[in-house]
């Protein structure tokens, strides 16, 4: 036995290495591979479909039961978190758009911290149009310039 792995090993050292040795097929490979993947599926299902036949009337009803009550509860959460969202827009002025996208225990955290930072872009008193007006009506193409280059670089 410790023959055989001995002369195992000396014939796996004297294979030729780099380029002459043979190339592996690496679609042949991929497709073996998938093979089994997928035999292995189908044999999953199978188990499956044996498991599920052998359960009694009972246990297959109190499964359904325990897969409705999760979902129950899941849409409950969902719905709690879509309130408070409601609840917070209305509140703090925020979009309810963005609340809906945040979870539920940093909403309030979130919208306090967008009222922080939000900024009108524009405003009457420096708008492009109320700076160029503001000379009586006469149009300066360089303060026309001037108000536009401030306001989109902001």
């Amino acid at each position: 036995m410790a023959d055989e792995n001995i002369q195992a090993q000396d014939e796996a050292v004297d294979e030729p290495q780099g380029d002459a040795k043979a190339k592996t097929d690496w679609k042949a490979e991929a497709r073996k591979w998938e093979a089994l993947a997928k035999k292995g599926k189908a044999a999953e299902d199978e188990l499956a479909k044996l498991k599920e036949a052998q359960m009694t009337e009972q246990e297959k009803a109190n499964a359904r039961a325990e897969k409705a009550e999760a979902e129950l509860a899941e849409m409950k959460a969902e719905a709690e978190r879509l309130q408070l969202a409601r609840e917070l827009a209305a509140r703090e002025s925020v979009p309810l758009d963005l609340l809906e996208l945040v979870p539920a225990e940093n909403m309030e955290q979130f919208a306090k911290l967008f009222k922080a930072y939000q900024v009108p872009i524009h405003s009457a008193a420096t708008s492009v149009g109320a700076r160029i007006n503001a000379g009586n009506g006469k149009v300066n193409p360089r303060d026309a310039f001037v108000a536009f280059a401030e306001q989109q670089f902001k």
